[in-house]
């Protein structure tokens, strides 16, 4: 086995992290050795950028995200990926392509910033409905001025990730969008577990790109 790296992203309150943490259960009984982790991370600079939005807007706090991001490849997930360990992760690009537009920061900016970033082997959007999402988010404590705004904010935020999830398609990243309707977080993850299996026990044919310069390049 080789170390895979899997994605899970969506709205705030949409349940990213309980679901993270069921399938790092499931996964981990089923064999595999199994890394957890989020952006932003517990270091200085991810904890500025988690609760620095009231500080931080635009471009300033576009960069900061992405050194924390960039930080986190380098000590944290590519390591893991070399033990050949699959890493899960609650939050990544399509975080960043929501919010700092949100911000007004420029789109092919964005994506500049993050252009030698390790590509996932899937992204998982997770949606649900907005006014559910935001109580869970306010029920959980407000840290961030992108988690205000109530249901018709939430409305937009998950629209947002929707046209993130087809950018991110198009682009060539392997994307699965996963509505909850009234499904509960453990079904959630027992259904994802049942995807993520098949990629785990898939072997690639041929070299695959690893960063997102490596797709622009075959583009």
């Amino acid at each position: 086995m080789t170390g895979r790296f899997i994605v899970l992203d969506g709205p705030s309150g949409v349940g990213k992290t309980t679901v993270t943490a069921l399938l790092t259960r499931l996964l981990t009984d089923a064999g595999w050795s199994v890394h957890q982790t989020k952006e932003p991370t517990t270091t200085a600079i991810g904890q500025t950028a988690r609760y620095g939005t009231d500080e931080y807007r635009g471009l300033t706090l576009a960069c900061l995200v992405t050194a924390d991001r960039y930080h986190h490849l380098d000590t944290e997930i590519r390591p893991a990926l070399d033990a050949d360990k699959v890493v899960l992760c609650d939050r990544y690009l399509p975080t960043s392509l929501v919010l700092q537009q949100l911000d007004e920061v420029d789109h092919d900016y964005i994506w500049a910033l993050n252009r030698y970033i390790r590509l996932p082997d899937l992204t998982v959007i997770l949606t649900g409905d907005p006014t559910r999402s935001r109580n869970r988010a306010a029920e959980r404590g407000i840290h961030s001025r992108f988690h205000r705004g109530g249901a018709e904010a939430g409305i937009q935020e998950r629209d947002l990730y929707l046209q993130v999830a087809e950018e991110l398609a198009e682009a060539g990243f392997p994307v699965h969008v996963h509505e909850i309707g009234d499904q509960r977080q453990d079904e959630v993850a027992i259904e994802l577990f049942t995807r993520i299996r098949t990629l785990l026990t898939h072997v690639p044919n041929g070299q695959t790109p690893t960063t997102v310069a490596d797709l622009i390049r075959e583009s």
